[in-house]
């Protein structure tokens, strides 16, 4: 019987793989210049250094948990952002049955191995469930993708990917109770195979790229989610609509959606902290399999949510 030995969150903010110097005041000037003035308070170099640590380290935590649980395939929960998929071509899900997948973010070039036969397995599966999923054999990463696996399992890493996207930028969206459904489907379907499988969803928390409120952070609502995720109360987040979602900036969130409902009622450690760019910053180990040891040993890193 296959297990599902880790599920895990992080957000994807691009600034947090940026080398702090000219790759960052690039990405400082191009994002400041589409703010208005009242808005443009960019941190100081000093304050940047400080989150960059706390960030790298709640990384390492679940890198950590990945080790520990010594998976066979990682599962790796993402949206696209216009590098896969156009308008001519949007699916809701689509699940990478290929055989590699690559990809480039600033100097970083990632290349991985992916488990072919588990995912075409998977794939069948969740049509037999009906979920009628799209599937490809050539899927580029992108920094929805690369900027956690650089620091969770970095290029060369021997554990190999299997991409799922999910349609969180374009709308119609699927709604966050169809990724839950289909987390669970997945956490059957894993169940019913001869694999260990982590799981990571990637995305969010709140943030509004490209929109009026450009440099915003809904701390509130952001909190709000993650303490249900430590209740083990995930479920109840599925009864959100993605317009609710929208209105916060929280269209990402439906990854973690599909780890939610992977994962089951069971309670997660998390942690929080807005970017002081744009963006709430967010990660979460939910506690089943190796996630457990993360639980124990709580590392007590910046923004950790009290029970």
């Amino acid at each position: 019987m296959g297990e599902l030995v880790a599920v895990m969150a992080a957000s994807h903010a691009p600034n947090l793989l940026l080398e702090l110097g000219k790759e960052w005041n690039d990405f400082m000037n191009l994002h400041y210049s589409m703010l208005p003035p009242e808005k443009a308070h960019r941190p100081s170099l000093e304050a940047a250094q400080r989150f960059a640590t706390d960030v790298q380290r709640t990384f390492g935590l679940l890198r950590s948990v990945l080790e520990a649980a010594q998976p066979d395939v990682l599962l790796l929960v993402a949206n696209d952002q216009f590098v896969n998929f156009f308008y001519n071509n949007i699916p809701t899900f689509c699940l990478g049955v290929g055989t590699e997948t690559r990809g480039q973010f600033a100097r970083h070039t990632f290349a991985y191995p992916c488990h072919e036969a588990l995912a075409r397995w998977l794939l069948q599966r969740l049509i037999d469930e009906g979920f009628d999923l799209a599937f490809s054999e050539k899927l580029e990463l992108e920094h929805t993708q690369t900027v956690p696996l650089y620091y969770v399992m970095p290029p060369g890493g021997p554990t190999p990917l299997i991409p799922l996207f999910v349609n969180t930028w374009v709308p119609p969206q699927p709604t966050p109770r169809r990724c839950y459904a289909l987390g669970a489907a997945l956490a059957r379907a894993i169940a019913a195979s001869e694999a260990r499988v982590a799981l990571l969803a990637t995305g969010g928390l709140s943030h509004f790229p490209g929109r009026p409120r450009i440099g915003e952070v809904d701390v509130d609502f952001d909190r709000r989610l993650l303490e249900r995720l430590m209740r083990g109360e995930g479920r109840a987040l599925a009864d959100y609509t993605v317009a609710e979602l929208a209105e916060v900036g929280n269209e990402e969130f439906l990854n973690w959606m599909v780890a939610i409902g992977a994962a089951g009622d069971v309670p997660a450690t998390v942690f929080y902290e807005p970017d002081g760019v744009a963006t709430g910053i967010g990660f979460a180990i939910w506690h089943l399999g190796a996630g457990r040891l993360a639980a124990a040993q709580p590392s007590n890193l910046y923004g950790l949510l009290a029970a």
